[in-house]
């Protein structure tokens, strides 16, 4: 089980015990304005329990809902810096690969290019996993991704 599914799952039982809780709270009142209320009061009671208990329902679920937007936020966030932690790692694999090979730049489709790409998902594969399996980047994936980084001639010619 991920962090990321371990923390949903315990925001969204946070949630049901606060939305819980928030009813109980609001029942509570209820019941204590009923025993220092009227006769004339006391007819209407079941009413404004009813809508109070309806009312901590309502706001329970949008505790919930707000708790789900943070918890998707964060997630994003994590993305993003896993994203560019991994992206900074390709590059340091691909400068790697290049200054191992002694090689500037790369033609499309070469044998050189071939073996950049295996010394740079080696490193990678090494260095950083958990990035990797995190975008599920493995494979032939793995080498296309860091195929689109590497430096190229460009021969217009």
């Amino acid at each position: 089980m991920t962090i990321r599914t371990l923390l949903a799952r315990t925001c969204i039982t946070l949630a049901t015990l606060a939305a819980l809780l928030l009813s109980a709270l609001f029942v509570n009142a209820a019941y204590a304005a009923e025993t220092t209320a009227s006769a004339a009061t006391a007819a209407i009671d079941p009413v404004v329990e009813s809508v109070l208990g309806a009312i901590g329902v309502v706001v329970g679920g949008y505790a919930v809902r707000l708790i789900h937007r943070g918890l998707r936020y964060l997630g994003l966030a994590e993305d993003a810096r896993v994203r560019a932690y991994l992206e900074d790692a390709t590059l340091a694999a691909v400068d790697y690969a290049m200054r191992r090979a002694g090689a500037r730049a790369v033609a499309a489709g070469s044998e050189l290019e071939q073996t950049l790409v295996s010394v740079a998902a080696n490193y990678l594969e090494r260095r950083v996993p958990d990035a990797l399996s995190r975008f599920g980047l493995a494979g032939s994936d793995l080498a296309d991704y860091v195929t689109a980084r590497l430096p190229r001639n460009h021969d217009n010619g």
